[in-house]
């Protein structure tokens, strides 16, 4: 009976383990047992008819670029698969931090116009890329440039509110006729003004197709590929249309029917899937001055457009300077799923970062979620 009792205690303490995250204490109090109740808590809520409902969520929380807690909770699909912390969903608009940095690798690395031969740089004219920004200028000022669209300054309506009427937001686009279909629009309002805007991203992910580095011109998922996730190691990031990852993708939950889900309606601005370990080493990699060169890096970071009284827009993040603290956060919303990521930085301290994934379009408050679970690592 005694080597029976030994057996169970062993099975049980093995099923604790298997369960527990790397690097995730599972004592009371501690950050995995108080992000887990945090966590579970915000689902639940959603399950009372409090907000949308949430299938499965992942979550990654590291400080300094070390992995604290990792895990999944709920159920991806309707035969009940667990989330994990491999898990792959839909980031929506978090694609646009991919967006921004292979732009910006293009400048590092002396891309050149292929037009005319001159260096891209973030004052490139848009008008010298593509044909159709011939005349798209900031009223009473300068032509629009590669600087505005990546601060979202440009001034073009957003096309995910707006479509093209030749268009079906329901069917599939080709870019070059999606690409042609904005041509006829034109910058609105107070020259340099943020106004979110996903034209912004597609157009940069097409004029990174007409410029080349040492004689080369690559499309724009090659270019995504070599210059952000191989070169970092996300193995789990690509782009949800393709094959190898849409059968790996968390089942979408829908809220409404379904909108700019075929391809390429969301190039450049939130066709990238992954999980949440990969965003985590992507925001490992950026802080570490890896993904960028630390200069670069901070013109990603940097507060190019004035959002609100607290918050600033860079390249692909928003930014606000608060009580002394840092924070670059970004939300992802796709039809079937929300996204939330953060990096939180109290000034010539410690930085964490918390990243969470949803297979649920629609969810509120990730960014109060993420925060609670900022300041468990960052205290008080």
């Amino acid at each position: 009976m005694a080597a029976c009792r030994w057996i169970l205690l062993l099975a049980v303490v093995a099923m604790s383990l298997a369960r527990t995250p790397a690097g995730a204490a599972d004592t009371p109090g501690s950050l995995g047992a108080s992000a887990a109740t945090s966590i579970q808590n915000f689902m639940a809520a959603s399950a009372d008819g409090k907000s949308f409902r949430i299938p499965a969520m992942s979550v990654a929380i590291g400080r300094d670029g070390t992995l604290l807690y990792v895990d999944g909770f709920g159920d991806v699909d309707d035969k009940h698969r667990p989330a994990a912390a491999q898990t792959i969903y839909m980031v929506g608009s978090i694609t646009k931090q991919f967006t921004a940095t292979a732009v910006l690798r293009l400048i590092e690395k002396n891309a050149v116009v292929q037009r005319d031969g001159s260096p891209l740089t973030t004052a490139t004219p848009v008008a010298k890329l593509l044909n159709v920004a011939d005349g798209w200028t900031l009223e009473g000022g300068p032509p629009i440039t590669v600087g505005n669209l990546l601060s979202m300054t440009s001034n073009l309506p957003n096309f995910t509110r707006r479509p093209p009427h030749e268009l079906d937001p329901w069917g599939a686009v080709p870019a070059p006729r999606l690409l042609d279909g904005i041509k006829d629009y034109r910058p609105s309002g107070f020259p340099g003004s943020f106004e979110y805007s996903n034209t912004s991203y597609f157009l940069l992910s097409e004029l990174m197709e007409t410029v080349e580095v040492n004689g080369l011109s690559r499309d724009y998922r090659r270019i995504l590929q070599e210059e952000v996730f191989s070169r970092l190691g996300l193995a789990d990031t690509g782009f949800g249309s393709d094959p190898s990852f849409a059968h790996r993708l968390a089942s979408p939950h829908y809220h409404r029917r379904p909108r700019f889900t075929q391809p390429d309606w969301l190039k450049g601005s939130g066709d990238v899937a992954s999980s949440v370990i990969d965003i985590f080493k992507w925001n490992k990699a950026l802080m570490e001055g890896r993904a960028l060169t630390p200069a670069m890096r901070d013109v990603m970071l940097s507060d190019s457009a004035r959002v609100d009284v607290w918050t600033y827009y860079g390249a692909g993040w928003f930014i606000t300077h608060k009580d002394g603290v840092d924070r670059y956060f970004h939300s992802g919303t796709v039809s079937g799923y929300t996204a939330f990521n953060l990096i939180v930085r109290p000034r010539g301290n410690h930085w964490v970062s918390v990243t969470l994934l949803t297979n649920s379009d629609g969810v509120e408050d990730m960014d109060v979620l993420a925060d609670k679970l900022a300041a468990l690592v960052l205290g008080p």
